[in-house]
């Protein structure tokens, strides 16, 4: 870890969801805003995310995060949109491979009664029938692990081009690769840390949840309670990768009059 980071400490930014002024109501409304986005999909998510990206502002700017009140809707639809737009461009790759290999796999899987009935030579069919379930099972299993992989590599950018454009106030800016590669790059190992430590509370998040579907109670309450889990893990992620784009833009300066010199 950084020494700069080092500045914003682990403990502190765990706690800082839980320690605002008036954060139970504020924490409230995200959480409801979360559990609306079960019901009507996207729409109150589009709040959540502008919200989000409210947190993240503040740690590229190098304040200390908090929890900002619920107003400016205006704002915060903006930058949701923002953001969502941002994420479907990340992940579009990998879910049009997924959307392709099912495509495939449904297409080989229809084509097999033509295949039989087109085929007069029993002997022809024994070849073509396995050939094309076997294909069609090929190509989803494939299309599944470029997908994932792709998918993967979007999430992995996502943070990184989200701090960029809240740090320019451009949403082109989190298209523009080269660019917050190259802050990115200013601080590998900090925004390493940074996916390893969201990465280790989405594990504990995941596996509270698969063990609650072992529970005849806890499973009914599961969209309840992963609500503010999840508005929890996201208000941390952004203030931490937040910190870590300011962190890496900073290395980057000190880094460059010894360049020019």
């Amino acid at each position: 870890m950084s020494e700069a980071m080092s500045t914003l400490s682990l403990k502190k930014l765990f706690r800082f969801p839980l320690q605002a002024p008036n954060w139970q109501s504020r924490f409230l409304v995200g959480s409801a805003l979360i559990l609306a986005n079960y019901i009507i999909p996207l729409v109150p998510g589009i709040f959540v995310w502008g919200y989000i990206l409210r947190v993240m502002r503040q740690t590229v700017a190098g304040q200390e995060p908090e929890l900002p009140a619920w107003d400016d809707w205006g704002t915060l639809a903006k930058d949701g949109l923002s953001a969502t737009l941002v994420g479907l461009v990340y992940f579009l790759p990998g879910l049009l491979v997924f959307a392709g290999g099912m495509a495939l796999y449904y297409f080989g899987n229809l084509s097999l009664p033509l295949a039989a009935s087109g085929s007069g030579d029993p002997e022809e069919m024994m070849v073509a029938l396995p050939a094309i379930v076997l294909g069609s099972m090929a190509i989803l299993f494939l299309s599944m692990f470029v997908g994932t992989l792709l998918s993967l590599l979007g999430a992995i950018a996502m943070p990184a081009a989200a701090a960029h454009f809240v740090a320019q106030e451009d949403l082109m800016a989190a298209f523009r690769v080269r660019q917050w590669w190259r802050i990115l790059r200013a601080d590998k190992l900090g925004y390493f840390i940074s996916w390893v430590i969201v990465a280790g509370l989405l594990g504990v998040i995941y596996s509270g949840t698969m063990l609650a579907y072992y529970t005849l109670i806890l499973c009914c309450l599961i969209p309840i309670l992963t609500a503010p889990i999840s508005l929890y893990l996201f208000l941390v992620g952004a203030a931490l990768f937040g910190q870590t784009y300011r962190e890496s833009a900073a290395s980057l300066l000190d880094r460059e009059p010894e360049a020019a010199a």
